[in-house]
């Protein structure tokens, strides 16, 4: 009876495999930890701190791929495990699946909505995948919380450039080290939103030396070949960034562009779908697939396209006109007439706020 008592107080004095793992891991000795966690897994198969550990240790030694796997199992066995949301988003951010990353955050920050880390690679995140504002929303709350922290500044300052704010870029920029390579992108893309192809170019080609696999050079070259009508350019550069980031909805969409430019419409379309999946409320690649449906005579699915490019820029002439030369051609005569009718009220839009501006600028002489 004594030995029986005698065992169970010494079981219970030593730790399990779990926590000798986590030992392991915090000692930096990655073998001896993924045999522990294992090992505790095969004990405990619906584990999730088991499987969380195991990922972390996969993740140290960039196995994103297996590491997301394991943050999954734990989660499906787990799910108020809500930290592992975090660490599921730093691993796919890893592997260029922003989109999913920025949803793990997103759970995340439901539950944790002070912390300006999350904050920070959710807004890096919607930087890769084309939503500017809510990018910038998010580094804002970030760089609030942490306003010296260099990593944030670029990557505002960044943003601030992919969305046009020119000044605002130029001001975070002239913070950061002007030979920094991070520094030169941010300032090629500035010299590309004022038109300075020549000086923007230059400055991305000393990226790329520097970083040749830094997607966002390779797309912005890419944009710039396309603007030169250098086409065979662009699509390698193209090919390139979006192999790099396929998150990249803006690039995805132009490299379909590109193909359908150069007689490609089987790698068109499915460019241009994907871009939809990437990018919500996304009427450009709507627009394409719909003009291509068109021109095949597949009246239902181009109304279907041109419908939903629509909703989304109720405004604008040329989904109005498309739209209009659909319906003709699919009979439905008294639409077409509406939607022609919409592109003469918004030229005459047009016209009439260029005949107010004159006047306004008359009356300052």
């Amino acid at each position: 009876m004594l030995g029986v008592v005698l065992a169970a107080f010494l079981a219970a004095q030593s730790p399990n495999a779990l926590d000798a793992g986590r030992a392991a891991l915090q000692a930096g000795d990655l073998n001896r930890a993924e045999q522990l966690f294992k090992e505790y897994a095969a004990q405990h198969p619906n584990s999730a701190e088991a499987y969380s550990n195991l990922a972390t240790v996969c993740s140290r030694r960039e196995q994103y791929d297996e590491a997301v796997k394991l943050y999954n199992r734990a989660l499906h066995a787990d799910p108020s495990l809500i930290p592992v949301h975090f660490n599921i988003a730093v691993s796919l951010g890893k592997l260029r699946r922003f989109d999913e990353a920025a949803s793990h955050l997103r759970t995340f920050l439901r539950s944790y909505p002070t912390e300006p880390r999350a904050h920070q690679l959710l807004g890096l995140c919607l930087i890769e995948t084309g939503e500017l504002p809510a990018a910038l929303s998010e580094l804002e709350t970030s760089y609030k919380a942490n306003p010296k922290d260099g990593s944030i500044v670029y990557s505002l300052a960044y943003a601030h450039a992919r969305a046009g704010d020119i000044d605002e870029a130029a001001r975070l920029v002239s913070r950061l080290a002007t030979s920094d390579t991070q520094s030169k992108l941010i300032q090629g893309l500035l010299e590309f939103r004022q038109q300075h192809y020549v000086e923007a170019k230059a400055l991305f080609k000393e990226v790329l030396e520097a970083a040749p696999d830094s997607a966002p050079a390779l797309a912005a070259m890419g944009r710039l070949e396309l603007n030169d009508h250098n086409d065979t350019e662009a699509i390698s550069l193209l090919e390139r960034a979006t192999q790099l980031n396929p998150s990249d909805a803006e690039s995805t969409y132009q490299l379909g562009v590109l193909y359908l430019r150069n007689g490609r419409e089987a790698q068109a379309i499915p460019e241009l779908r994907r871009a939809l999946t990437l990018r919500a409320n996304y009427a450009d690649p709507h627009y394409h697939l719909g003009k291509i449906a068109f021109e095949h005579e597949d009246y239902k699915t181009a109304i279907g396209e041109l419908e939903a490019a629509r909703k989304i820029l109720p405004n604008h002439e040329a989904i109005h006109f498309l739209l209009g030369r659909i319906y003709q051609g699919a009979g439905r005569e008294a639409e077409a007439k509406a939607e022609f009718a919409e592109v003469r009220r918004l030229k005459d839009e047009v016209v009439d706020k260029a005949h107010e501006q004159l006047k306004s600028l008359e009356l300052m002489k």
